[in-house]
């Protein structure tokens, strides 16, 4: 899960996660808002009509009566709360639905902002009021009051603002709070004008219940919206990684023997990644250009070698036989004829690794017995193990045919026992098995000796071309660092594998699977 799609879609739920649930918390926190905005709306026109019938000169008994007739069924049912004071006479006018529930009020919230009641000696506003009917016998004289109210339930109003006293027409002063009182949630409004404070709560169970519905569909919809918005965000890497993955496979494709693969038009979808494609192309280009100088030029080389080599080779056996046997000349050439044989046989091999790495291998298969092929191979081992002291154990399971090239096969089997022979221990050995688990199955050639092993250190770079485990490079065992390479080119251009397939202190094993019939 650490690929670059995975953690771009990762990247794009986390981010788009936070900006749902932040909307989400600013949506539910504007919904509540907005609801209890509705709330105030409804608290806000009782308050105003109550404290607009309220007269500071009057028992204010239509009032209490009003109130009654209008809220008490609102009252019972648990969803109402009204509470009326006259702050100067410090006498509750209605409280509803009991004298009790406002004792869970805040008192700083229903604080009288109107003047203390007198001291003693002092008048007070009842004082006032009652002279006043005394002097005058009745009610206030007209500019002091309102006429008396008449009996019955008070007359419809046109205009609410036209009763009492004249009061501005500012916009009346309400302190809203939430509260909870009775084990509810309430929304409370408070308003004061002219000596009296009404108070009205209003239950919130309908703003709670509908937050809550809120509430659930919201945590319901953002697993599923994280969701989808992964989903997208996987299609879109993904769609956004193809040209990614077109350059990648196309790298993949490219070999000795593809070097002409270039990524297709098909991976320019954006400025980005076309110049990104015009980079590695131009790159290919140069390489390939690169290579072919370097293979015509081991060809060319190699091929050149041959004529003047061939000529020496001639003149060295021509003059050997000129010379006195045993004489120092002859002693002479003849180390000058083992150095041109070792450099015939580096010719030839740079000849055949140039052709496999243009991928001009001449191979001409044909079906033969293997069996008999490493028969053959055994019988010639047999005179290398001789003389060098060392066992040979051969088993060809018989009857093992397959489709190949018998010569470049046999070249590379020879490879690998003379290798096993001259890398061995004093009376050690050398095995060559082959075996074959099905007749469709491939077939499997194990070559293994008692050598002294490989370093661990060495066994990434046996196959390099012209690498010598001997540091020293010394010439106490005849070699040149190309046989294992070119094996396994020999090998790989017969559509098989070469493997170290052990390499301990007590043997070396190499191994080489050969299909039956290579695609």
């Amino acid at each position: 899960m650490n690929s670059l799609r995975f953690r771009l879609a990762l990247l794009s739920t986390l981010i788009s996660g936070v900006v749902i649930v932040s909307f989400g918390v600013f949506a539910w926190k504007l919904t509540e808002r907005s609801l209890l905005e509705s709330v105030d709306l409804r608290l806000s026109i009782p308050l105003d009509r109550i404290l607009r019938d309220l007269h500071p000169f009057e028992n204010n008994a239509r009032v209490k009566t009003y109130t009654e007739i209008a809220y008490r069924e609102e009252i019972d049912s648990g969803n109402l709360m009204v509470w009326i004071k006259d702050d100067r006479l410090d006498e509750v006018l209605f409280s509803g639905p009991d004298a009790k529930w406002v004792t869970g009020v805040d008192p700083d919230l229903i604080k009288p902002k109107f003047p203390p009641a007198p001291q003693e000696g002092e008048l007070g506003a009842r004082e006032i009021l009652d002279g006043l009917r005394e002097e005058f016998g009745g009610p206030p004289p007209e500019g002091m009051g309102r006429p008396p109210l008449p009996k019955g339930p008070p007359p419809p109003r046109q205009d609410p603002r036209g009763a009492g006293p004249p009061r501005p027409d500012a916009e009346l002063p309400v302190e809203f709070s939430n509260a909870q009182l009775s084990g509810k949630n309430w929304r409370l409004g408070v308003a004061q004008d002219r000596g009296f404070t009404v108070l009205i709560g209003q239950e919130l169970s309908s703003v709670t219940t509908e937050l809550s519905r809120i509430r659930r569909w919201f945590l319901v919809a953002l697993p599923v919206g994280l969701l989808l918005i992964g989903g997208g965000g996987w299609l879109v890497a993904k769609r956004a990684m193809r040209p990614v993955r077109i350059i990648t496979e196309t790298a993949r494709k490219i070999s000795a023997a593809g070097l002409d693969e270039r990524i297709p038009p098909a991976a320019r979808d954006s400025p980005e990644l076309a110049k990104l494609v015009d980079v590695l192309n131009a790159m290919m280009d140069r390489l390939e250009r690169s290579f072919h100088h370097a293979v015509r030029f081991s060809a060319d080389v190699s091929h050149e070698l041959k004529t003047p080599l061939a000529v020496m080779q001639g003149e060295i056996e021509a003059a050997l036989r000129e010379c006195a046997p045993g004489s120092r000349e002859e002693q002479g050439l003849l180390s000058l004829g083992q150095e041109t044989q070792r450099l015939k046989a580096i010719t030839k091999s740079l000849m055949l690794l140039s052709q496999a790495d243009s991928g001009r291998l001449p191979i001409k298969r044909e079906t033969f017995s293997l069996s008999d092929e490493l028969e053959a191979v055994c019988e010639d081992a047999e005179i290398l193990c001789g003389e060098a002291g060392l066992d040979l154990i051969c088993d060809t399971k018989s009857g093992v045919t397959i489709h190949s090239d018998p010569i470049l096969l046999r070249q590379a089997i020879q490879n690998l026992v003379s290798n096993a022979v001259k890398y061995n221990r004093p009376e050690g050995w050398v095995s060559v098995i082959l075996r074959r688990f099905s007749d469709a199955g491939p077939s499997v050639i194990t070559v293994s000796n008692s050598g002294p092993g490989i370093p661990e250190a060495d066994r990434d770079k046996i196959f390099d071309r012209f690498y010598r485990v001997d540091k020293a490079r010394t010439r106490s065992i005849d070699g040149f660092g190309l046989g294992l390479n070119l094996t396994q080119e020999i090998v790989r251009a017969l559509g098989g594998t070469l493997s170290l397939s052990g390499a301990s202190e007590d043997e070396t094993r190499f191994e080489i699977t050969l299909p039956d019939h290579p695609s």
